[in-house]
């Protein structure tokens, strides 16, 4: 394999051209930064995540000029309703509560990364490397010296700055020696589409039941109604439905989720995700810092994983750009102080995905009232709803620019 010598040197060098990647080089777009985005595969239209993103992260992607090209794709979801089989008590949380006619959009994932690469395609100051991996990462003189695997060579980069947006597998992580904390819920998450028999009406359900829960999220679709469905369980159970036919998985999932949807009419292929938390000791070393999925990974009960991803994007691009309006120099000191601020939202966010899931699985008759009482309780107390939709809408703490409106 031919390897090149001279390492070639940007001012900024992100790894991982996934939408958390990719949407910090389209942020930064008009800085006058040089970029090195290297990504490990093309991309493709077989991702089948679908991703319930709150209102700030549909704002940041219309203030990144995105919006266009994603409106057709995406799904309002107007009012949440939130239950647990067998038991009274229900949460609803609605637009109005908040004065927003949405509190966020139901997107797949590939449609985003499409608008994405679209994009990235035509930005003059990135500079993408694709399929490419990353094979060695070194620090030192305060630089940090890359080697990738592309094209049946080896290419050497060189930054003061990279940033590692390669996954909750991440190799930037391992390679810049910053350990990580894994909790394994054992459980794992079966993800399809189904069709329904009437209209979501744009409400996002979420059922909780013995072994974990089941979302109906709103999707758009011109030929009938259609949901996303998300069914989280113990491993076993998951197994279990994974090895369903068809017509047995849609029995199971109209007796678990019941009829608030009506009759279910059929569903698409299955996908199967295993989970777990997962959280690096710190966002920085020395010339690294980890973002999304590489810095935490969440529980998807709550949505809270992709939509926390962009928040800290936001606050990055946002300091970042000051920084080069006023032709400062900034350091891994400086982002590391940009991204602290993001720790309420944080801890909001994993706080929220990480007790859900364990909250609903109490078995004891006492832990089974408390928790019916909690939520009749929240559903009444209407200014705490309103701080509850806030915080799950990325405004808690700094708001970046990037997430709010010309009118906020």
């Amino acid at each position: 394999m031919l390897e090149s010598t001279m390492p070639k040197i940007y001012d900024l060098i992100i790894v991982g051209g996934g939408l958390v990647g990719a949407g910090l080089a389209v942020a930064l777009h008009g800085t006058g930064l040089t970029i090195a985005l290297i990504d490990a595969r093309k991309p493709s239209s077989d991702d089948p995540r679908l991703f319930a993103l709150n209102k700030s992260s549909c704002q940041f992607l219309e203030n990144l000029g995105l919006w266009d090209a994603l409106a057709k794709y995406a799904a309002a979801i107007k009012d949440v309703h939130v239950s647990h089989k067998g038991h009274f008590g229900a949460v609803r949380l609605r637009g109005h509560d908040v004065a927003a006619v949405a509190l966020g959009h139901v997107i797949p994932a590939y449609k985003i990364e499409t608008a994405l690469n679209d994009r990235l395609l035509a930005l003059p100051d990135v500079t993408l490397y694709r399929p490419a991996t990353l094979t060695t990462l070194t620090e030192a003189n305060g630089m940090v010296t890359l080697t990738i695997a592309s094209d049946e060579k080896n290419i050497r980069l060189q930054s003061a700055i990279v940033m590692g947006a390669d996954g909750t597998a991440s190799i930037v992580r391992d390679q810049a020696a910053i350990a990580a904390e894994t909790f394994d819920y054992q459980q794992s998450a079966v993800v399809t589409r189904t069709r329904l028999h009437r209209s979501h009406l744009h409400i996002a359900y979420e059922r909780f039941n013995k072994t974990g829960a089941i979302a109906m999220l709103p999707l758009v679709n011109n030929d009938y109604h259609e949901c996303a469905t998300i069914w989280t369980a113990d491993n076993a159970k998951a197994s279990e439905l994974m090895a369903m036919s068809d017509a047995a998985f849609l029995e199971a999932l109209q007796n678990e989720f019941g009829y608030r949807l009506g009759r279910l009419q059929a569903i698409s292929t299955r996908h199967f995700f295993p989970l777990r938390m997962l959280c690096a000791e710190k966002a920085v070393n020395q010339g690294v810092l980890l973002l999304g999925n590489a810095l935490h990974t969440l529980h998807p009960i709550a949505a809270q994983g992709f939509n926390l991803a962009l928040y800290e994007v936001a606050l990055l691009a946002e300091g970042i750009k000051e920084r080069c309006a006023k032709k400062e120099l900034f350091s891994i000191t400086d982002l590391q102080n940009m991204i602290a601020r993001s720790e309420k939202q944080q801890t909001v966010s994993m706080s929220v995905s990480h007790r859900l899931p364990q909250l609903f699985r109490g078995t004891s008759m006492l832990t089974s009232l408390l928790t019916q009482a909690g939520m009749t309780a929240f559903d009444m107390a209407q200014p705490l709803k309103k701080i509850f939709i806030n915080r799950m809408m990325g405004r808690t703490g700094t708001v970046p620019r990037l997430l709010l409106g010309a009118n906020e």
